[in-house]
């Protein structure tokens, strides 16, 4: 995938924190903050994983 570490380390690093600032602002509605919590936990697994991936 991303052979750079550096920019795949920036990659991820910037993935977990979008994730951790959709959590944290999801609404209050079970709809919308069902779909919002998805996909902030799909964005942390990629960017942990990212970060982690032996390059």
């Amino acid at each position: 995938m991303l052979r750079n570490t550096l920019r795949r380390r920036l990659l991820g690093s910037m993935l977990v924190g979008l994730g951790a600032l959709l959590l944290w602002l999801a609404p209050e509605l079970w709809a919308g903050s069902l779909a919002i919590l998805m996909v902030a936990i799909v964005l942390e697994i990629i960017g942990i994983r990212l970060e982690h991936q032996d390059g």
